[in-house]
């Protein structure tokens, strides 16, 4: 249950469509699920102290911008595994540890901390990340 400010409404949304912003002062913030909202949660002030809530259909590498590494230097990434395999790579500076995530689990990516994404079969993911100053790279 979401806690609500006196005077606002239960808004129910679907996740296909809309991100959700959570901010440090606990304010819950549902945003179009656009590319242009991505590129603005990793600049903008106004989003930078929150993480973002997304669920993704997953059917092809490109769903998860395979091979491209991505690190995110403001905070930890949590995916939760809903349905479906995913093996999830991460770069240290010496070795690339990998995890098998199945459905119902979950992998916490430390801060600043390279990792990506191959895709088993079809998933259902939903990732909660700290946007602001994410960085991608092709290795």
């Amino acid at each position: 249950m979401v806690h609500q400010s006196p005077g606002r409404e239960p808004l129910a949304l679907d996740l296909a469509g809309h991100f959700i912003y959570l901010a440090q002062d606990g304010s819950l913030r549902p945003y179009a699920r656009t590319a242009e909202f991505l590129r603005r949660a990793g600049e903008s002030a106004e989003l930078a102290d929150g993480r973002v809530i997304a669920l993704f259909d997953v059917r092809t590498p490109q769903d998860v911008h395979y091979p491209i590494w991505e690190m995110h230097p403001k905070g930890d990434e949590i995916l939760l595994l809903l349905s479906g395999c995913l093996t999830v790579e991460c770069r240290d500076a010496a070795v690339t540890p990998t995890a098998l995530l199945r459905p119902r689990s979950a992998i916490v990516i430390p801060e600043g901390i390279w990792h990506r994404l191959i895709v088993n079969e079809a998933s259902t993911l939903i990732a909660i990340t700290p946007r602001h100053g994410t960085l991608h790279k092709e290795v």
